[in-house]
């Protein structure tokens, strides 16, 4: 045998008597030189047990993909009233110029599931977003209602503030509904897309 093989088998023997090894504890003696009256002797073991942190947080659908709330505005031409819909050019309107269009934003779209749980006591979920360029809607311009146990983060986004802390072990969940208000009537024509990052602290 090569003494390169020698070696590794050496190495391989060693490794297998110390995987077999009984665990490390203590020992100790009582002794009597006479041979009478009580001896002892003690040897402790430490018993350690790790449960390692989690932390889970759920808004809208499951998975890797983040939800799209989207809100378009509509116009109503005055005096008959006319609803532009479809992508048009030179299109008559019987419009007096004597009033400007109103302008509306359409229905809220469907509330949102959430959830959350943390084996950490005193966990809370917060909010930051990304501003909507200048000319449209503000971030308090959305406002947000939940329902069931997992508050959001605020009452409207332009205002992120950590929810109250969460109980260990403990599931919260619920929805949030999000609301366009503001006036779409000051706003300028454009898409105006924000993005709205929440995140949960296991303290």
């Amino acid at each position: 045998m090569s003494k390169q093989l020698k070696t590794l088998a050496a190495a391989i023997g060693v490794g297998m008597a110390l995987a077999s090894a009984p665990a490390l504890a203590e020992s100790t003696y009582g002794y009597s030189s006479t041979g009478t009256g009580v001896v002892t002797a003690t040897a402790r073991v430490n018993l350690s047990v790790t449960v390692p942190k989690l932390i889970l947080l759920k808004v809208g659908s499951s998975g890797a993909t983040a939800d799209t709330l989207a809100w378009t505005t509509s116009f109503s031409i005055p005096a008959t009233p006319t609803v532009p819909t479809t992508t048009a050019n030179n299109a008559a309107v019987s419009w007096n110029g004597t009033a400007a269009p109103t302008v509306a934003a359409s229905a809220n779209p469907a509330a949102v599931a959430v959830a959350a749980w943390s084996n950490s006591a005193g966990s809370t979920v917060n909010c930051a977003a990304t501003a909507f360029a200048a000319g449209g809607p503000t971030l308090a311009n959305v406002t947000v209602t939940a329902t069931g146990t997992l508050p959001h983060p605020t009452g409207n986004l332009g205002a992120c503030t950590a929810t109250p802390a969460i109980a260990a072990n403990t599931l919260v969940s619920g929805t949030w509904a999000y609301a366009l208000g503001g006036t779409p009537a000051s706003w300028a024509a454009g898409a105006y897309n924000a993005v709205v990052t929440y995140t949960a602290t296991s303290l």
